[in-house]
């Protein structure tokens, strides 16, 4: 029986193929996963979220969960950090102050299912991309929209988080589970850094944690 995450890498594995990316397809999809250092896997190359690498700072902290803030200005371009499939597209900045819906914080939002299996969530975008939409494939660098101050946020920052995918509707998951600032570090010194395994080790250590995100109150809302 397929566990979600690895679920998450077949389908990762499919896009791969679909890209003409694809390496050994029986390693991707193997119950072991694959060698995060092996040549013929092709869940890299990784790369920054944002297009102006050396304006971008960020922190190695973050409030309440995993996540990083990274900051270069309003307006700054925002790209995919990997090759992979968008998973879902938030146009509407539905985030209402007063309810403080931990789903809708993020205002303006994108979430990719990189080819390494592994989702990577941009939030508080001021624009996105008019033609981008769940399903579609995007590449390293490609422009996903603007920075902006959308969601629960006082600047124009960009909420970038890693995660395994769910399979159904959640923020607490979504939001960030391991941090991302070490492999931000890593992709801006030209290192191939995966957080496949890391991730890995978090959905072993918390096996129903989309179950229990998905029955959230807020779920629905995500």
């Amino acid at each position: 029986m397929l566990t979600g995450h690895l679920f998450a890498r077949l389908v990762a594995a499919l896009v791969a193929v679909i890209l003409g990316a694809a390496g050994n397809l029986s390693d991707q999809i193997s119950s072991d996963g694959p060698d995060p250092a092996a040549a013929d896997w092709n869940m890299g190359p990784y790369g920054l979220p944002v297009a102006d690498d050396d304006a971008a700072g960020w922190g190695d902290t973050h409030a309440a969960y995993p996540a990083t803030d990274i900051f270069v200005g309003c307006g700054a371009t925002l790209v995919s950090p990997v090759r992979g499939t968008v998973l879902e597209v938030r146009r509407v900045d539905s985030y209402d102050p007063a309810v403080d819906n931990p789903a809708t914080r993020g205002g303006r939002s994108v979430a990719i299912l990189g080819l390494d299996g592994v989702r990577y969530y941009l939030a508080h975008f001021d624009t996105i991309e008019p033609d981008l939409a769940a399903g579609d494939p995007v590449s390293l660098g490609q422009p996903l929209g603007t920075m902006g101050d959308t969601g629960r946020t006082s600047a124009c920052h960009l909420h970038f988080s890693i995660s395994p995918p769910c399979p159904g509707e959640e923020s607490s998951v979504r939001r960030g589970v391991v941090w991302p600032y070490p492999y931000l570090d890593a992709w801006r010194r030209g290192e191939q850094a995966s957080p496949v395994a890391e991730v890995d080790g978090w959905v072993a250590a918390n096996p129903s944690a989309c179950a229990d995100a998905m029955v959230d109150p807020f779920a629905a809302d995500s």
